[in-house]
Protein backbone atom coordinates (compact mmCIF):
# COMPACT_ATOMS: atom_id res chain seq x y z
CA UNK A 1 0.00 0.00 0.00
CA UNK A 2 1.35 3.36 -0.94
CA UNK A 3 1.48 6.39 1.62
CA UNK A 4 -0.51 9.76 0.88
CA UNK A 5 2.74 11.35 0.24
CA UNK A 6 3.87 8.97 -2.64
CA UNK A 7 -0.02 9.10 -3.84
CA UNK A 8 0.33 12.89 -4.03
CA UNK A 9 3.36 12.85 -5.50
CA UNK A 10 1.94 10.68 -8.44
CA UNK A 11 -0.83 12.32 -8.74
CA UNK A 12 0.98 15.76 -9.18
CA UNK A 13 3.41 13.62 -11.96
CA UNK A 14 0.06 12.87 -13.49
CA UNK A 15 -1.36 16.36 -13.83
CA UNK A 16 2.28 17.25 -15.38
CA UNK A 17 2.59 14.73 -17.82
CA UNK A 18 -1.27 15.18 -19.12
CA UNK A 19 -0.52 18.61 -19.60
CA UNK A 20 2.93 18.21 -21.24
CA UNK A 21 1.02 15.71 -23.70
CA UNK A 22 -2.06 17.53 -23.95
CA UNK A 23 -2.00 18.65 -27.68
CA UNK A 24 -0.11 15.18 -28.75
CA UNK A 25 -1.25 11.98 -29.54
CA UNK A 26 0.14 10.67 -26.53
CA UNK A 27 -1.14 8.43 -23.84
CA UNK A 28 -0.56 8.00 -20.60
CA UNK A 29 -1.37 5.05 -19.32
CA UNK A 30 0.41 5.15 -15.70
CA UNK A 31 2.02 7.04 -13.34
CA UNK A 32 4.45 4.59 -10.63
CA UNK A 33 6.99 6.23 -7.85
CA UNK A 34 8.37 3.22 -6.01
CA UNK A 35 11.76 2.99 -3.65
CA UNK A 36 14.47 0.69 -4.63
CA UNK A 37 16.98 0.09 -2.18
CA UNK A 38 16.88 3.70 -0.71
CA UNK A 39 16.58 5.29 -4.28
CA UNK A 40 13.30 6.28 -5.82
CA UNK A 41 11.72 5.65 -9.29
CA UNK A 42 9.46 7.15 -10.81
CA UNK A 43 8.03 5.14 -13.80
CA UNK A 44 5.89 6.74 -16.57
CA UNK A 45 4.02 4.33 -19.02
CA UNK A 46 3.22 6.53 -22.31
CA UNK A 47 1.35 5.12 -25.80
CA UNK A 48 0.06 6.39 -28.68
CA UNK A 49 -1.21 4.96 -32.14
CA UNK A 50 1.32 3.32 -34.04
CA UNK A 51 3.39 2.51 -30.81
CA UNK A 52 6.20 4.76 -28.47
CA UNK A 53 9.65 5.34 -29.91
CA UNK A 54 12.77 5.24 -28.22
CA UNK A 55 12.94 8.96 -29.10
CA UNK A 56 9.33 9.94 -28.14
CA UNK A 57 10.56 8.50 -24.89
CA UNK A 58 14.17 10.94 -24.35
CA UNK A 59 12.27 13.89 -25.33
CA UNK A 60 9.07 13.19 -23.09
CA UNK A 61 11.36 11.84 -20.58
CA UNK A 62 13.75 15.52 -21.28
CA UNK A 63 10.80 17.53 -20.77
CA UNK A 64 9.20 15.97 -18.14
CA UNK A 65 12.88 16.12 -15.96
CA UNK A 66 13.00 20.31 -16.24
CA UNK A 67 9.62 19.98 -14.95
CA UNK A 68 10.02 17.95 -11.94
CA UNK A 69 13.70 19.42 -11.33
CA UNK A 70 12.11 22.90 -11.03
CA UNK A 71 9.23 21.75 -8.70
CA UNK A 72 11.09 19.82 -6.74
CA UNK A 73 8.67 17.33 -5.96
CA UNK A 74 10.72 14.22 -5.32
CA UNK A 75 13.03 14.83 -2.40
CA UNK A 76 15.97 13.24 -2.66
CA UNK A 77 18.14 11.13 -5.79
CA UNK A 78 15.28 9.57 -8.09
CA UNK A 79 15.54 7.81 -11.26
CA UNK A 80 13.02 8.79 -13.89
CA UNK A 81 11.88 6.16 -16.55
CA UNK A 82 9.83 6.93 -19.37
CA UNK A 83 8.61 3.69 -21.43
CA UNK A 84 6.09 1.88 -23.75
CA UNK A 85 3.31 0.04 -21.52
CA UNK A 86 4.76 -3.08 -22.67
CA UNK A 87 3.28 -6.49 -24.11
CA UNK A 88 2.96 -8.24 -20.84
CA UNK A 89 0.66 -5.09 -19.08
CA UNK A 90 -1.36 -6.05 -17.02
CA UNK A 91 -4.26 -3.67 -16.29
CA UNK A 92 -4.85 -2.50 -12.87
CA UNK A 93 -6.35 0.85 -12.89
CA UNK A 94 -9.28 2.72 -14.85
CA UNK A 95 -6.65 4.28 -16.39
CA UNK A 96 -5.02 1.00 -17.65
CA UNK A 97 -8.21 -0.47 -18.42
CA UNK A 98 -9.42 2.60 -20.49
CA UNK A 99 -5.85 1.97 -22.86
CA UNK A 100 -6.91 -1.20 -23.15
CA UNK A 101 -9.87 -1.01 -24.60
CA UNK A 102 -9.83 -2.38 -28.19
CA UNK A 103 -7.15 -4.65 -27.77
CA UNK A 104 -6.86 -8.25 -27.05
CA UNK A 105 -6.61 -9.24 -23.46
CA UNK A 106 -6.86 -12.05 -21.39
CA UNK A 107 -9.13 -11.88 -17.71
CA UNK A 108 -7.82 -14.64 -15.05
CA UNK A 109 -10.79 -15.42 -12.48
CA UNK A 110 -9.80 -17.90 -9.36
CA UNK A 111 -10.72 -21.14 -12.03
CA UNK A 112 -10.83 -19.83 -15.71
CA UNK A 113 -8.97 -17.09 -18.01
CA UNK A 114 -11.11 -15.30 -20.89
CA UNK A 115 -9.06 -14.37 -23.71
CA UNK A 116 -11.13 -11.82 -25.82
CA UNK A 117 -11.21 -8.21 -26.97
CA UNK A 118 -11.60 -5.60 -23.97
CA UNK A 119 -14.82 -3.50 -25.24
CA UNK A 120 -15.91 -1.71 -21.42
CA UNK A 121 -16.09 -1.43 -18.13
CA UNK A 122 -17.27 -0.17 -15.06
CA UNK A 123 -16.76 0.00 -11.73
CA UNK A 124 -18.49 -3.40 -11.30
CA UNK A 125 -17.81 -5.63 -14.28
CA UNK A 126 -15.33 -6.01 -17.16
CA UNK A 127 -16.83 -6.76 -21.11
CA UNK A 128 -15.02 -8.50 -23.20
CA UNK A 129 -16.19 -9.53 -26.77
CA UNK A 130 -17.40 -12.24 -27.69
CA UNK A 131 -20.32 -11.06 -25.41
CA UNK A 132 -18.79 -11.42 -22.24
CA UNK A 133 -19.67 -9.53 -18.60
CA UNK A 134 -17.48 -10.63 -16.06
CA UNK A 135 -17.62 -9.46 -12.20
CA UNK A 136 -14.56 -7.17 -11.13
CA UNK A 137 -15.32 -9.01 -8.07
CA UNK A 138 -14.01 -12.04 -9.37
CA UNK A 139 -11.37 -10.76 -11.98
CA UNK A 140 -7.98 -11.64 -10.37
CA UNK A 141 -5.88 -10.47 -13.12
CA UNK A 142 -5.79 -8.98 -16.81
CA UNK A 143 -3.28 -8.65 -18.72
CA UNK A 144 -2.64 -8.04 -22.72
CA UNK A 145 -2.66 -10.90 -24.74
CA UNK A 146 -0.83 -9.14 -27.96
CA UNK A 147 1.37 -12.05 -28.40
Amino acid sequence: MKDEGTKKIEEKVTSIVEKLIKNTDFILVDVSLKGIGGRKKLEIALDKPGGITLDDCEKISNEISLILDAEDLIQGPYILEVTSPGLDRILKTDRELNWGIGKKVIVYTENREYKGILKDFDSEAIFIEPELKISRKEVKKIKLDEV
